[in-house]
């Protein structure tokens, strides 16, 4: 979910401006439409665009939520052009995810598809600015954190420390549209929200966007704000389970031990999941008691590699003796583990590969409950993009986490598939924990990401059925 759009629109609100919502996605995700090597989900931006007030509009500003939608976010922009061509456009960088990508490293694509402003980084901090420089058509000095077709092509990026972020305005978006599918980015519920309690991650990762649309910093919520929001979300929409979505929730260890004894304190009743990972060392062993005290549920750790060498390559420390007793903990609590692994960087070798499984097969005994393994891909705004180090011999083809398009690609997928078998075979070894994971899955209460695949696949495939039935018939007329 844009939990970053949300909250720009709620602060928008406070500032007293007029926000219209134009969500393809949340209007209805069960439309499927065919673009050639995949499917589009959602509502066709064109029947979206006829009312007023998207007629009365003084500036469009697009999320650019994922390195994988780039080009679809293109052709959005061409036709709104096409259809506004007076009207300001902006694209907002998603700063706070992984999956996202430097928009300054693309720039080129966006203005001559027509865009107007590139807002890199986060908006809050000089929102006036931003505001006032697009309200006149984007003319003059262009704020420094934005990018247009003649400002300085090194955006500043800034994360204001002790900034309080507004509450996301999630009433503009249409959640029961989200929570109709049977599945989210963590565990699904029958009804949930994202949130994010803090912004950036201070570390370097070669084969992350972060280092860049973050500029290495961090700063967390307050306690107290975080529990605000928690609360204020649960009450609005009868909300219990909240997925966190942070790059780096724990940085601060001490933070969110308060806002553990908060939520225990203030008897706030609800589930949460850290579900986009954090950095396991900043999680005290004996501090797990009170995460599953206030409700933690489900926690991801990303040791990447078995391979101090890549790691160090990398640019990250790991200390697998503290992963696996946190893992061990964790399940002695309550907690559902997912351990993130990665194959395919430049530097990876068959010891290293060799490392990575035998830690997760030490992991898998220890309790871990699910693996996801990513293959990695030049996503724009990573050292790994900026440096050429992956080559592609095809670069139209979808950038994603799977990029088909590596001239190695055959290779790191026999090694992704293999990591798998290695879970799920280990796994069958240790128990009945794999049985029990299936029916979950099958019933739709999914405890981890995993879970969610069954009806998730069932989902896509009916659509796509479904799409196909009214292809025929329409042909057939």
């Amino acid at each position: 979910m844009p939990v970053e759009l949300a909250t720009l629109a709620s602060f928008i609100l406070e500032s007293c401006d007029q926000v219209y919502m134009v969500d393809q996605f949340g209007t209805d995700p069960s439309v499927l439409f065919d673009a050639g090597d995949h499917y589009l989900q959602g509502v066709p931006l064109s029947q979206l665009l006829n009312n007023e007030e998207v007629k009365s509009t003084d500036c469009f500003i697009l999320f650019a939520i994922s390195y994988m939608s780039h080009g679809e976010l293109l052709n959005s922009v061409r036709e709104i052009k096409t259809i506004f061509p007076t009207v300001p456009i902006a694209v907002l960088e998603n700063s706070q995810a992984v999956t996202g990508y430097s928009i300054q490293r693309v720039a080129s694509s966006f203005i001559n598809a027509g865009v107007d402003a590139l807002i890199c980084g986060e908006p809050y901090y000089n929102w006036e600015k931003i505001k006032i420089f697009l309200s006149n058509s984007c003319k003059g000095k262009a704020p420094s954190n934005l990018l247009t077709v003649h400002s300085d092509p090194v955006p500043v990026r800034s994360i204001v420390k002790g900034w309080k972020y507004p509450i996301p305005a999630w009433h503009l978006f249409n959640l029961e549209g989200y929570w109709r599918l049977p599945y989210s980015h963590g565990p699904k519920t029958r009804r949930f929200l994202p949130v994010l309690t803090s912004r950036g991650c201070p570390y370097p990762c070669d084969f992350c966007v972060v280092p860049e649309t973050n500029n290495r910093q961090w700063c967390g919520n307050s306690p107290a704000d975080v529990v605000e929001e928690i609360i204020t979300l649960r009450d609005r929409y009868g909300i219990l389970d909240f997925q966190v979505e942070d790059l780096n929730p724990t940085i601060q260890h001490q933070r969110w031990e308060e806002i553990c004894e908060l939520l225990i304190s203030k008897q706030a009743g609800i589930r949460f999941y850290f579900v986009s990972g954090t950095k396991a060392e900043t999680l005290h062993i004996d501090k797990i008691p009170l995460y599953a005290r206030a409700g933690c549920r489900y926690l991801s750790i990303s040791p990447e590699s078995g391979s101090k060498e890549l790691m160090q390559i990398i640019g990250k420390k790991f200390n697998y003796r503290h992963g696996i007793d946190l893992v061990k903990t964790c399940r002695s609590y309550g907690i559902r583990t997912q351990a993130c692994f990665l194959v395919g960087h430049p530097n990876e070798h068959e010891h290293d590969f060799k490392r990575s499984r035998d830690y997760l097969i030490k992991m898998v005994h220890s309790g871990l409950d699910e693996v996801a393994i990513f293959m990695i891909a030049p996503f724009a705004g990573s050292k790994l993009y900026s440096r050429n180090e992956i080559l592609l011999h095809n670069h139209n083809a979808l950038p994603s986490f799977s990029p088909r398009g590596r001239v190695d690609y055959e290779t790191y997928e026999r090694r992704r598939k293999a990591l798998i078998r290695t879970f799920f075979i280990e796994k069958l070894k240790s128990g009945f924990d794999l049985w029990a994971q299936g029916v979950r899955a099958l019933w739709g209460i999914p405890q981890t990401k995993m879970e969610n695949l069954p009806r998730r696949i069932a989902y896509i495939y009916w659509g796509i059925t479904r799409l196909k039935i009214s292809q025929l018939r329409a042909h057939n007329l």
